[in-house]
């Protein structure tokens, strides 16, 4: 699988998992800010969550009754906030005997018996009890006898509300926040590669066009100086890549192999056209000079390394399996790879060709060939490759 697509694929899921976790959170978030919270205790009492304290500022002797001023504070010590809070205040004990309330301020009270219920007035930021802050209220009681802290222990308290917390309070949400923060700078990542990618691509193949234009032109010419073998480097080139391909060889191998068969029979623009083009058998000095073509690509090509092999394809596609091939004399797969399937290849086009000694050979004689000559001057495994491709009708000898 190529780079850019797993990079796509790594983008869809690194997505997927940021925004399901996104998701998670604020859904969370939303449950938790609907729940109903309730909380009970006793006056001056301080608890994990919550804590109500009152203090009596002020006490008067009226004629018939006291006067006392109430003053309440709630403390938050939790994360969230109470919207919609209640608080019902039960003055229990026997000392406790309420005449009448005279004034109330912050809050707005509800008495029943001995239990005042309070809600918070809706202009007022005690509308909210905040986390961390105290939030005071107060009022003044008409009562038939004073109270003092002693009887504080006889009131107890029943808070309850909606609790509500920013989602901005979770450590939750600041990690979603990088996350989302690190996939879109990878978003912003892969367009900018994907666009680098694309223009490369596109360089590439106006590369590979230029080079392989350049290649078929130049392979013309060598067929044009021996008007015997017309197209025959298109052929070879044609044939390598069937091979190589049928070799389960990967892409890059096969897109080089057909250049370097192109080039495989460079080295003959250096021979002399009566040798060349010689309708005859050629003499022994003759054959000699025409043999050096190999080594006259070899050397035109060393400096060419853009393709990898391409020298080592007009060297030693004349190298035979069994040593007795030339210029060097190498032997199995001391030949190079490409080397050996040009080998194949040239001589299949050579048997599949009229040539001015000859008319090409049918299939069957190819196939005897080929078959007869595993292992001598072809590699044997890439021979039987061929032969099966011809008898499977995989290689086309007409096309």
């Amino acid at each position: 699988m190529r780079k850019k697509h797993i990079g796509f694929i790594y983008l869809i899921a690194s997505f997927l998992a940021v925004f399901i976790l996104t998701i998670s959170f604020f859904s969370y978030v939303m449950v938790s800010n609907t729940k109903k919270k309730t909380y009970k205790g006793t006056v001056n009492e301080e608890y994990k969550d919550f804590s109500l304290t009152l203090s009596i500022s002020k006490s008067w002797q009226e004629t018939d009754f006291w006067g006392q001023q109430f003053d309440f504070a709630i403390k938050d010590k939790t994360k969230s906030d109470l919207d919609n809070w209640m608080l019902t205040i039960s003055f229990d004990g026997g000392k406790f005997q309420l005449v009448k309330i005279d004034s109330v301020w912050n809050v707005l009270p509800t008495v029943v018996d001995n239990k005042v219920t309070l809600t918070p007035q809706k202009d007022l930021t005690l509308a909210s009890v905040k986390p961390k802050e105290a939030n005071t209220f107060g009022f003044i009681f008409h009562v038939k006898q004073p109270i003092d802290d002693t009887d504080f222990s006889d009131f107890s308290f029943i808070l309850s509300g909606t609790s509500h917390r920013g989602s901005t309070t979770y450590p939750m949400f600041w990690i979603v926040l990088l996350l989302l923060a690190g996939w879109f700078a990878y978003l912003v990542g892969y367009i900018v590669f994907w666009l680098r990618e694309k223009n490369f691509e596109k360089f590439k193949k106006h590369t590979y066009n230029i080079m392989s234009q350049s290649m078929n032109t130049f392979a013309s010419m060598i067929d044009f100086k021996d008007p015997y073998t017309k197209n025959h480097s298109a052929r070879v080139s044609y044939y390598s890549v069937k091979i190589a391909r049928k070799m389960g060889l990967d892409d890059e191998f096969v897109r080089n192999i057909a250049y370097i068969a192109l080039m495989h029979d460079c080295g003959k623009l250096l021979i002399e056209d009566d040798i060349l083009k010689k309708p005859a058998k050629l003499t022994g000095s003759e054959y000699d000079i025409m043999k050096t073509h190999t080594i006259n690509g070899g050397k035109a090509l060393e400096n060419f390394t853009s393709i990898e092999g391409i020298k080592d394809g007009a060297m030693y596609h004349h190298e035979r399996y069994d040593g007795k091939g030339y210029p060097k004399g190498l032997k199995g797969e001391e030949i190079p790879l490409c080397a050996r399937i040009i080998c194949v290849a040239d001589s299949l086009d050579a048997m599949a060709s009229d040539r001015c000694y000859r008319p090409h050979l049918l299939k069957d004689a190819i196939v005897k060939e080929l078959k007869e000559n595993a292992g001598t001057q072809f590699d044997p495994n890439i021979a039987k490759i061929v032969v099966e491709m011809i008898l499977n009708n995989e290689i086309d000898l007409n096309e």
